[in-house]
């Protein structure tokens, strides 16, 4: 255990150095949080993947596999649609001005009161989604605690290991900027990555190669494999039924990549149109390639749990903890903080950006005391799960998407109209109330009629452009 130890501080060692090597470049704004656009579109490509992985990548994905199959892999061909569509019709107009927040460019188009409703709406979904993340990266860091003899409730540990997974996120998010979470997101991405990679080769060394073939065609006989989903149930969740998959995917990623500041932030960060569509369609494929091996992950797992009770959403964090050897398993959990802090740390910054151009608080606060702030209450944020997580139908991963899809379908049909030549039939206030009355309507019918988060998206969007398509046609009439 001692040697984990070592392994964890020597990674928050190298953590702290990147945020105080960068933090003599970070005094003016556009170095804060675009670093002057001097990073180079491999590291931003990296950057987002990073990002937008997550620790929910790394623990939660394999229980989809776990207790399923591969279809969660339709969503990540959507999403591979999803930025194609994003580089080649909403990216050109990111780069025709020079905004730093990607909610300028709706304030330019249709006035401050939309550009700061889509501004909080972000900071919402952003708190309560990240909130989630931040808190299933705790889980392992609690048990490894737990399995050090530590004898406290799980729920005290829980909040000990959020304490410290926040402070050194926070720190080196103040201090460093944009320049420096996008260098340590390169080297967090190759630490989960080689994680990743060393957690399924594990796995298959403990069955053998004969083993391991008769396995793989148990898996074939159970079904395990599956990826595609034909099949329409009239009565049952359809999430991964493959139209609504597919289309779900891509609209998510058109949400998250065309109207996400946090994740749109590294994309205009580069220097010019062709490096943000490289980074966009590029971050695609990687992810797609991914989820493919935490998948696999989640499949041997079953084959090795076989016949235990072990929750869905905790099967990977318990492997880990108890069949990793010292000093692996603190490169592991390292892994599983460097998904984490990734997300947390660019949570951190894009909110920070949008509260001071958005909102112009950066007339009374610096870029480094609004970041301590978002910092702080990201981390309050992070305790909710602990009231909710019980009661939850859905696996954690699944909680995560539907929070965000419930915004994402009003916030693509935004930036849609704003591309229109069109102008709007109502003032931009109204249309504020509009796009908030649209996510009203989409919670409403996605708990009412307890629809899947790939539908709640392409609902979303169609009540808000179906709103201004009827004020429209009532104007004219």
């Amino acid at each position: 255990m001692i040697w984990d130890l070592f392994v964890l501080i020597f990674y928050f060692l190298v953590v702290f150095y990147f945020g105080f090597h960068f933090a003599k470049n970070t005094q003016k704004e556009d170095d804060f949080y675009l670093a002057k656009k001097e990073i180079h579109w491999v590291f931003l490509l990296l950057s987002l993947v990073a990002t937008e992985t997550s620790s929910l990548t790394f623990l939660s994905i394999p229980s989809l596999s776990y207790k399923g199959d591969f279809r969660f892999l339709e969503i990540a061909i959507g999403y591979i649609f999803g930025r194609t569509i994003v580089a080649l019709f909403l990216l050109p107009s990111y780069f025709s001005g020079n905004t730093i927040s990607v909610y300028e460019y709706v304030g330019n188009r249709f006035g401050k009161s939309p550009q700061k409703t889509l501004s909080f709406v972000f900071t919402i979904s952003r708190l309560l989604g990240d909130g989630i993340r931040l808190y299933v990266s705790s889980l392992p860091i609690a048990f490894l605690m737990e399995r050090m003899g530590i004898s406290i409730s799980p729920e005290i540990l829980g909040i000990i290991a959020l304490s410290i997974l926040s402070f050194v996120t926070i720190i080196y998010s103040v201090f460093g900027g944009f320049r420096a979470i996008v260098f340590t997101d390169v080297l967090q991405w190759i630490i989960y990555i080689f994680g990743g990679i060393f957690a399924l080769g594990l796995i298959v060394n403990q069955f053998g190669t004969t083993t391991l073939l008769e396995q793989i065609q148990h898996l074939e006989t159970l079904g395990k494999w599956k990826v595609f989903v034909f099949d329409y149930n009239q009565t049952g969740d359809n999430s991964y039924f493959i139209l609504f998959a597919i289309i779900g995917g891509a609209f998510i990623s058109i949400g998250s990549h065309g109207t996400d500041l946090m994740l749109v932030q590294r994309v205009i960060a580069t220097k010019n149109l062709v490096s943000g569509q490289k980074i966009l369609i590029g971050s695609g494929i990687v992810v797609f390639f991914q989820f493919l091996l935490f998948l696999c992950i989640g499949s041997l797992l079953y084959v090795f749990y076989e016949g235990k009770s072990i929750p869905p959403d905790k099967v990977f964090s318990h492997f880990i903890i108890s069949e990793v050897p010292s000093p692996f398993l603190g490169i592991l959990v390292a892994a599983i903080l460097a998904s984490a802090m990734s997300t947390l740390s660019s949570t951190i910054n894009s909110l920070s950006l949008t509260w001071a151009r958005d909102w112009e608080m950066d007339k009374w606060f610096s870029p480094r005391i609004l970041s301590l702030f978002f910092g702080v209450l990201l981390f309050f944020a992070s305790l909710i799960p602990y009231f909710l997580v019980e009661t939850w139908e859905k696996g954690i991963l699944e909680m995560g998407l539907t929070i965000f899809s419930y915004t994402l379908g009003p916030s693509i049909a935004v930036f849609f109209l704003a591309k229109d030549k069109q102008n709007l039939p109502i003032s931009g206030f109204v249309f504020s109330l509009f796009f908030l009355f649209s996510i009203v309507i989409t919670v409403a019918i996605g708990i009412g009629w307890k629809l899947s988060f790939t539908l709640l998206v392409p609902i979303g969007f169609g009540c808000l452009y179906g709103l201004v398509s009827l004020s429209r046609f009532l104007k004219k009439n």
